[in-house]
């Protein structure tokens, strides 16, 4: 008798996997028919899902204070939440009061002094010291100013850059305005709120869900205060050392250090070209050469002393899993995949940590039981 190739239990299987697929591709061209209607919906889940999300990051960030100050007796509740609340928004309005106008100051005197010298170096200079030869440089020119590349580039790329400015920042600004009551509410009651959401999850899981998501709060948490404190503490170097070498708009580039150290690798990449440009254009002050020094001893303190201290081993993951996360996250969710990409490749390895202990806790059990008398 000629022995069956599959069983009739692993037919069964297969036939079910197809017909899962099946309707899966199903679903998706119903989807695809019907796309302004889901577009309407993504858009109404991203109005409630953004600043519930900035105040989940937010209470990660602020909670273990609060937990901090009640394990040494300040409380209750209420007293720790409204001390810690009354510094960060001390600290947050001192920051903007005191480096805003700095800042300000400093882009102002930018448009007054230098903004033309710029401008005279591209229509002028730029020619002469271009690298291919001016008689290349004139061809160029000639071939952008038939082709209108600039123009037709302007006409596409600043209605893109509003219409995508507008949708990240109309989210971002509601969430800014709702987030100090959402953190109130959810700090005050942050473990009432963590209960009721485990109680949704089926019993059976919801000892190895709490315990998953307390790992994420905890890896995400440290990943939000650490990336912070870095930003600070980057961005405050750079502007002394920018200082010192006598390099013009230190705060303003200092500042920008700071800001784009959000952006794992690349983030001092991108601050380092403003002040290199301005200074192989400007007349005065250090030369690039110097700048260029200076970015890249910063990136070594930032990658071997700053964030080793700072963010501990706890969230190291190799430099090329952050690449692609940022490449990918990126295509996908825009500037907020982006600055998010380091936190969620943190938090993909902690769930496949997880279920890899998971994994080997049942294998020890199994074995455990199979060795008994």
């Amino acid at each position: 008798m000629n022995k069956k190739p599959f069983s009739d239990e692993s037919l069964n299987r297969i036939i079910k996997y197809l017909v899962i697929i099946i309707l899966g591709f199903g679903i998706m061209l119903l989807a695809i028919q019907f796309g302004d209607f889901w577009n309407w919906i993504l858009r109404a889940i991203k109005a409630v899902i953004v600043p519930i999300g900035v105040a989940y990051l937010g209470a990660l960030i602020i909670f273990p204070l609060i937990k901090y100050l009640e394990k040494k007796g300040i409380g209750p509740r209420g007293f720790s939440l409204g001390l810690v609340f009354v510094l960060t928004v001390g600290l947050i309005f001192s920051a903007f009061y005191f480096l805003t106008p700095l800042i300000v100051n400093e882009i102002k005197n930018f448009f007054i002094d230098d903004f033309q010298i710029i401008v005279d170096y591209i229509n002028n200079d730029l020619r002469n010291e271009f690298i291919f030869g001016a008689d290349l440089y004139d061809r160029l020119l000639a071939y952008i100013n038939e082709t209108n590349i600039i123009a037709d580039t302007v006409d596409t790329f600043v209605p893109n850059l509003i219409l995508s400015l507008t949708n990240l920042l109309l989210p971002l600004l509601t969430a800014i305005a709702l987030l100090p009551i959402l953190l109130i509410f959810y700090l005050n009651d942050y473990e009432v709120i963590s209960e009721r959401i485990r109680s949704i999850i089926p019993a059976k899981h919801e000892k190895n869900v709490a315990e998953l998501t307390s790992r994420l709060n905890v890896t995400v948490g440290a990943y939000l205060r650490g990336q912070l404190i870095l930003m600070i503490s980057l961005g405050a170097v750079a502007t002394v050392v920018y200082k010192l070498i006598g390099l013009k708009y230190y705060f303003l580039f200092g500042f920008l250090v700071g800001i784009t150290n959000i952006i794992p690798y690349f983030g001092m990449i991108i601050a380092a070209i403003p002040p290199i440009i301005y200074t192989f254009i400007a007349t005065s002050g250090p030369g690039p050469l110097l700048v260029l020094v200076v970015n890249v001893i910063l990136q070594f303190f930032e990658g071997n002393i700053f964030q080793p201290l700072i963010m501990s081993h706890q969230l190291s993951i190799h430099p090329i899993v952050i690449i692609i996360s940022i490449l990918f996250f990126g295509s996908l969710f825009g500037a907020l995949g982006v600055i998010f990409a380091s936190p969620i490749a943190a938090s993909i390895r902690v769930i496949y940590r997880f279920f890899s202990d998971l994994r080997k806790e049942k294998l020890k059990t199994t074995q455990a039981e199979a060795s008994a008398p």
